[in-house]
């Protein structure tokens, strides 16, 4: 899918407001790995930003509730859902705090490694950018969090960058399945000085996950 044809199925990017990261390759890659997801299901996007993510697969027929700490995500979802009359139930909390268990969960968090002490104007664009000092921070508290809110047989897609720390991701997934949990590779994309990727993980690596489709 070109780029500019993604942003008309995801929303207008144009009508996005200053404090939201727009979509990028990392957002259409999460996409387009979703595609194996069979619908209707439940799905919880984690930090749904510009809402590409919730909007596409709310088209297909997903149940989706859309968490984000910025209030104007929220709003701009909102509109978008509104507009296209999508059902999206829309929370602001911190990561998935306060909600129950899903068929899928969905997470494009930030992974970008900032220093100590970096300010960017507007701290909402930080905080969708910010993965801490090896990328890896909300990343490591999302996939601490996800036996609260995968279903049985449930899965999460969750992208990754080679900018992250590789020690700090090898750590995350060692704890992942030492709990049981299992790890593959869906999509891969390499750009200019960075690779990414887009993993599912499931709570047992013996699952067999109802949600995917062949």
């Amino acid at each position: 899918m070109r780029h500019r044809d993604a942003l008309h199925e995801t929303g207008d990017a144009s009508l996005l407001p200053a404090s939201l990261y727009p979509p990028g390759a990392d957002t259409f890659l999460l996409i387009s790995a979703l595609r194996e997801l069979t619908v209707p299901c439940r799905l919880l996007e984690i930090g749904c930003g510009s809402g590409a993510v919730s909007l596409a697969l709310a088209r297909r027929g997903a149940a989706v509730v859309a968490t984000d700490v910025n209030p104007e995500a929220l709003r701009h979802v909102h509109r978008s859902a509104t507009r296209d009359r999508l059902p999206i139930g829309l929370v602001r909390t911190d990561l998935a705090a306060g909600l129950g268990r899903f068929d899928a969960v969905v997470a494009n968090p930030p992974y970008l490694p900032t220093p100590d002490g970096f300010q960017d104007p507007d701290p909402w664009v930080r905080r969708a950018v910010d993965g801490g000092r090896d990328g890896c921070e909300v990343l490591d508290r999302i996939v601490d969090s996800l036996p609260e809110h995968l279903a049985p047989r449930a899965v999460a897609y969750i992208v990754v960058s080679s900018l992250q720390s590789a020690s700090r991701r090898k750590e995350i997934w060692s704890r992942w399945r030492e709990r049981g949990g299992s790890i593959h590779s869906v999509e891969h994309r390499s750009l200019e000085g960075e690779s990414l990727e887009v993993l599912r993980l499931a709570t047992r690596s013996d699952s067999n996950p109802t949600v995917v489709g062949p």
